[in-house]
């Protein structure tokens, strides 16, 4: 739990969970964040829509515990799922929305020291209650929601013609490859919001990453993260294709212009607590109100790099650098694109003269998306 001294005071319990195991099988109910993956210096956490950037959603999920081995074939294959409702407490423009979630994911052992897995990620936003619709259908259209169907005779217009409520998700992939001093992992996410990114229409939008881990913690050098993400194609431009029904043989549906995390009903965007819960490369605009319209801009190309190491005696360092170039979206399109600079430098002491950690840190942001800003941070951990 957390608590905030700046101007106004801020209160938040940020995870509270409490769960149980049995055999291969969680059961969990609250809200914990995921652990940190890539030696912490990811900007998305290896995750496009799991970024540790905002604050856990509190639900219920069931999953395994972790990579569980898969039938006859135990020594090269295993699975991992997770299945968890949620629900979105803070203020958003529709309220009390559910967020479902699932993921499966698939590990094959190619060599004793290189495996591939590969995965499916899917969010729905549903249910609550909008202003301009009144209360959206909610456990009665569950399975459509959960299966992707397009909505049922309650259902809103728009979704009536495409989907029940906010879908979106992604492919991932992770190759692996194990060396005696060190180990390099290569990640990919591909991201879709309809049927057109499922087919693999915007297949040159992703976030694509490598992390190169050094067996000797000791060592200067001990983590380097590099990654590039593109979200500039969405499926193209918007434009009508033919999708004929037996009652309406001219109909035909949007195709492209996908708007990454935003959404038409529920337009606060892919946000909890008015924080992208996926890449903080995506920053929404908040209103008068204080509560979030949705992107801006999301249409991008990303550059970003992280390194860590030891100065010896207790002392680490971390920078992350990052540069951006911003589009708008289809609908509004920045007539210049925006650059942004972004950086980090941290160092700490964890030996053995202090029984606490101390860190220390610098960042900034420079371009012209936002106003340029430096600030810095002195705190200090005890755990026990």
């Amino acid at each position: 739990m957390v608590y905030g001294i700046a101007g106004t005071s801020d209160f938040q319990p940020n995870e509270y969970w409490l769960g149980f195991r049995f055999h291969k099988l969680i059961l969990k109910a609250g809200a914990q964040s995921d652990p940190i993956l890539y030696g912490g210096l990811s900007s998305t956490n290896g995750n496009m829509y799991r970024s540790r950037n905002a604050r856990s959603v509190p639900g219920l999920s069931l999953s395994t515990n972790g990579y569980i081995p898969f039938l006859f074939a135990k020594k090269w294959f295993s699975w991992r799922f997770l299945y968890e409702e949620e629900i979105l407490k803070d203020k958003q423009y529709i309220t009390d929305a559910h967020l479902h979630h699932k993921n499966l994911h698939l590990r094959a052992l190619v060599t004793p020291s290189l495996s591939l897995s590969i995965g499916l990620e899917h969010y729905v936003f549903w249910g609550g209650v909008s202003p301009k619709f009144g209360q959206l259908p909610e456990w009665s259209e569950y399975f459509r929601y959960v299966f992707g169907m397009t909505g049922g005779d309650a259902a809103t217009l728009t979704d009536q013609a495409n989907a029940s409520g906010n879908q979106l998700g992604s492919y991932n992939l992770e190759l692996k490859k194990d060396w005696q001093t060190a180990s390099a992992t290569f990640y990919w996410n591909h991201p879709y919001e309809d049927r057109s990114g499922r087919e693999l229409a915007n297949m040159r939008d992703g976030l694509w990453g490598v992390h190169l881990k050094i067996r000797n913690q000791e060592a200067f050098i001990t983590d380097v993260v590099y990654e590039y993400m593109n979200t500039r194609n969405q499926s193209g431009a918007a434009f009508m294709v033919p999708s004929p029904t037996p009652t309406d043989p001219n109909r035909k549906t949007g195709r492209g212009h996908d708007n990454y995390f935003n959404h038409y009903n529920y337009s606060s965007g892919f946000v909890h607590y008015n924080r992208m819960m996926g890449t903080p490369l995506f920053v929404p605009t908040i209103g008068p109100d204080g509560i979030s319209k949705g992107f801006q801009s999301t249409r991008m190309w990303m550059h970003h790099m992280g390194a860590s190491g030891t100065l010896g005696n207790g002392f680490y360092w971390k920078t992350l650098t990052t540069w951006s170039r911003n589009f708008g979206d289809y609908g509004t399109v920045y007539p210049i694109p925006l650059d942004e600079f972004s950086f980090l430098a941290e160092s700490s002491y964890n030996g053995t003269k202090l029984p606490f950690i101390v860190k220390a840190g610098l960042s900034g942001d420079y371009g012209e998306r936002f106003e340029n800003r430096l600030g810095g941070y002195l705190g200090i951990e005890f755990n026990f």
